[in-house]
């Protein structure tokens, strides 16, 4: 027995070195919140909601509206934890539709649309976008109806062939990206119709990306 005495005596000592896990912490509690912002006049500008949860953060998640400062329907979208999902839309000042952009469900892999209209109603740009990064083929045109400019996106930036029209609906130029870079040769029409070659170094075009 007295052998075994300083074996015990370490595993004693062992054992009391073992310190305890500390009880699990409780769970993230949110409460929702819908809150409201006015203009100067005390008219109302917005409302949305919020998830402000227990460990100090706060979410966007739930329908978030905007008025024009005459009481108008401005823009209209959701949130889920803060990620922009469904259909999100906005409205000119007098009422006519704007944009209406699909954001699908977040995380998703599949292509929405967009669309934008001028303010007369005409359609100004559509084209399919993902988690609302354009991409595949866009369509845009003037208040008129005429062409402006077509092409395709990789990654929200034109890659591939794009042809640009002037505003009479005749092609201005015709060329090619890749991801968002002009390379090769471009082929330019001057105001009389005739076609020029150009390399994409010399050549400069307007319009949104």
């Amino acid at each position: 027995m007295r052998r075994l005495a300083p074996l015990v005596l370490a595993v004693l000592a062992s054992a009391c070195l073992v310190q305890r896990a500390p009880p699990d912490a409780p769970a993230p509690t949110a409460a929702r919140e819908t809150r409201t912002s006015t203009y100067p006049d005390g008219t109302k500008r917005s409302e949305y909601n919020v998830l402000v949860w227990s460990d100090g953060r706060i979410e966007r998640d739930g329908q978030e509206l905007e008025y024009h400062p005459n009481g108008k329907l401005r823009s209209e979208s959701s949130f889920s934890h803060s990620q922009p999902t469904g259909v999100w839309r906005t409205w000119f000042l007098d009422g006519t539709l704007r944009s209406e952009v699909d954001f699908g469900v977040p995380g998703s892999t599949a292509e929405a649309m967009q669309r934008f209209w001028h303010e007369n109603g005409k359609l100004a740009a559509e084209g399919p976008a993902l988690n609302g990064v354009r991409t595949g083929s866009w369509h845009y045109w003037n208040d008129d109806g005429t062409p402006l400019r077509e092409g395709a996106y990789r990654e929200g930036k034109r890659d591939g062939a794009w042809v640009f029209y002037d505003e009479h609906g005749a092609k201005r130029a015709e060329g090619t990206y890749e991801l968002g870079l002009r390379v090769g040769t471009w082929t330019l029409w001057d105001e009389h119709g005739e076609a020029h070659a150009r390399s994409a170094s010399e050549v400069e075009l307007g319009g949104d990306q």
